[in-house]
C-alpha cells in the first residue's frame, strides 16, 4: 500500500475540518432551535397559565358581586319587611283601645244589650197577644187566684206581665211573709179581694161574728199593702160549700145577705181548672181552663196561685185564649159576677 503524502493528509484534515465545523454548526442551530422552542413552550405556559389566573380572577370577582347583591338585595327586603312589620305594630297600637274607651265601649254594649231585652220583652208581649181570632169583646175571661201569695205569686205575676194579662187575687194571711206581692199585684193593675186571714174553716164558720173579724183582719192588711180596703170577697168554699154545717147550721145563707147589706160583692166561679185536689198536672190544669171556657160567654176560672203546677200552666193556656179571641178583665165591686147556689 503507498503511504499518502503530505498534501493529501493536507486535504483529509482539511475536510474533517470542514465536516467537524458543519457539524459544530448544524448542533448549535439544532440548539436554538430547541432552545427556541423550550422559551416558546415555556412562554405559551405562562399565558396560559396568566388567562387562567385572570378568569379565577374575574369569576371570583362576579360571584363576590353576586354575594353582595344577594346580600344587598336580602337586607332591603329584611329592611323592607321589618319596616313594614313595624308599621303594622303602630298602626294597631294606634287602633287599640285605651283602658278608658274599653270601659266606654263595655258600658256601650251592655247598654245596647239590656236595651235589646227590653226591646225583646216588648216585642214578645207583641207576638203572644196577636190573636188568631180577632178578640171583640164577646168572649171574656176574668182569671181568678185564691190562697195567695204564696212562694209562687211573683212567678205568676211575671207571666202575666208577660202576657199583658190582668187577674183577680182572693188573698189571705196564710203565707205572711209573701204579704209584700199584694202590693205587687194592685201596682200592676191587678184587683184583689179578701179570701180569709186564717183559711180555717173551723174558726171562720163557728159564727158570723168569727166570720167577719176574719175578714177584717184580712182586709186590714190589703190596706196597709195597697192603700185602701177592698168590697171584693170569695167565701172559703165558695158561697156553696156545705163542709160549713158541721160548724154552723144555715150560716151560709146568712152571711151571704150580710154581705149584700155590707155592700160587699162576694164572687163564686164558673170555670174550675182542678188544681185544688183533682189534679196536680200542668197539662191537665191547661186543659181544664180551655176547655171550661169555651162554654161560657164569661168565664170566672178559679185557681190557685200557691199550686207550682197551676203556675207553670199559665203561659199556654194564657196564649191559647188569646189566640182563640179571648178577652182578659178584672172582677170590680158591683160588676159581673158568678153566684153559687147556697146549701147552707
Amino acid at each position: 500500500m503507498k503511504r499518502p503524502d503530505g498534501k493529501t493528509i493536507a486535504v483529509i484534515i482539511a475536510l474533517l475540518f470542514v465536516l467537524l465545523s458543519g457539524a459544530i454548526s448544524v448542533g448549535v442551530v439544532l440548539h436554538g432551535i430547541h432552545s427556541l422552542s423550550d422559551e416558546n413552550t415555556v412562554s405559551v405556559s405562562r399565558e396560559i397559565e396568566e388567562a387562567r389566573a385572570e378568569r379565577a380572577e374575574q369569576k371570583k370577582e362576579k360571584k363576590t358581586e353576586k354575594t353582595t347583591t344577594e346580600t344587598k338585595s336580602t337586607n332591603r327586603k329584611n329592611t323592607k319587611a321589618e319596616k313594614k312589620k313595624a308599621e303594622s305594630k303602630e298602626a294597631k297600637t294606634k287602633d287599640e283601645p285605651t283602658t278608658s274607651e274599653k270601659t266606654a265601649r263595655t258600658k256601650k254594649s251592655t247598654a245596647k244589650t239590656t236595651e235589646t231585652k227590653k226591646t225583646t220583652k216588648k216585642t214578645t208581649k207583641k207576638t203572644t197577644n196577636k190573636t188568631t181570632v180577632k178578640a171583640d169583646g164577646s168572649k171574656v175571661i176574668y182569671l181568678t187566684f185564691d190562697d195567695g201569695p204564696g212562694p209562687y205569686t211573683d212567678k205568676l205575676l211575671g207571666i202575666l206581665d208577660e202576657y199583658d194579662v190582668k187577674a183577680t187575687f182572693f188573698v189571705t194571711g196564710v203565707y205572711s211573709k209573701y204579704q209584700g206581692c199584694i202590693a205587687k199585684e194592685a201596682k200592676a193593675g191587678h184587683a184583689v179581694g179578701v179570701h180569709s186571714y186564717s183559711h180555717e174553716y173551723s174558726e171562720i164558720y163557728q159564727s158570723e161574728s168569727a166570720y167577719w173579724a176574719d175578714f177584717n183582719r184580712m182586709n186590714e192588711i190589703v190596706k196597709q199593702q195597697t192603700g185602701k180596703p177592698t168590697t171584693l170577697l170569695r167565701f172559703p168554699g165558695g158561697s156553696s160549700n156545705t163542709v160549713s154545717r158541721k160548724y154552723n147550721e144555715g150560716i151560709m145563707t146568712r152571711l151571704t145577705k150580710q154581705a149584700k147589706e155590707r155592700g160587699l160583692t162576694y164572687v163564686d166561679w164558673n170555670v174550675y181548672d182542678g188544681d185544688a185536689g183533682e189534679t196536680t198536672s200542668s197539662e191537665q190544669v191547661y186543659k181544664n181552663i180551655i176547655r171550661g171556657v169555651q162554654h161560657q160567654k164569661k168565664s170566672i176560672v178559679l185557681c190557685h196561685d200557691v199550686k207550682s203546677y197551676t203556675v207553670n200552666a199559665m203561659p199556654k193556656a194564657l196564649q191559647w185564649c188569646l189566640d182563640h179571641g179571648y178577652t182578659f178583665e178584672v172582677l170590680t165591686p158591683g160588676g159581673f159576677t158568678v153566684h153559687h147556689d147556697v146549701n147552707n
